[in-house]
């Protein structure tokens, strides 16, 4: 993210529980400021925050609309980093190539930084969108070497 004086800021992901005034509870990644607490980013100047779900999808929430949020424990943390490619396109491990294509294009088109841009967002939703790609484009490309080296998704493409 770039601040007003273009300078890089770097964020820490903060797993989360957020409850909605609909009611919905969600779990996924809030983005604190180096030395920000979560109290500090419920309380800025920012009307609408981004929200990182577990599947790696970008909600972007008006803060408002926040009803609790709270930070959930590192000991649940554990395996959500060691996510599989199969749940970042969210579709399942014995899935049809032709479905997981269609779920990458899905995904493809949903999360696109360029679909973004044109909405006029801010730097910070942007890039948040160029790392929801990355990590799209790494799953289909990973799936891809696993179905052609049987299982094995280390080799090179």
């Amino acid at each position: 993210m770039y601040g007003g004086n273009d300078k890089m800021v770097f964020k820490n992901k903060l797993l989360v529980e957020l409850e909605l005034d609909s009611g919905r509870v969600l779990i996924g990644y809030m983005f604190v400021g180096q030395q920000q607490r979560l109290s500090d980013l419920m309380n800025d100047e920012r009307h609408f925050l981004p929200f990182e779900n577990l599947d790696s999808s970008i909600l972007i929430f008006h803060k408002s609309a926040a009803r609790n949020i709270k930070p959930v424990e590192k000991k649940n943390t554990a395996n959500v980093e060691a996510e599989s490619p199969f749940q970042v396109l969210g579709v399942a491990d014995d899935a049809s190539d032709v479905e997981i294509r269609e779920a990458y294009h899905r995904c493809v088109q949903e999360n696109h930084p360029d679909r973004l841009q044109s909405m006029s967002l801010p730097a910070e939703f942007i890039r948040l969108a160029h790392e929801r790609m990355t990590s799209i484009n790494d799953a289909y490309a990973k799936i891809k070497r696993m179905r052609i080296n049987g299982g094995n998704g280390a080799a090179k493409p």
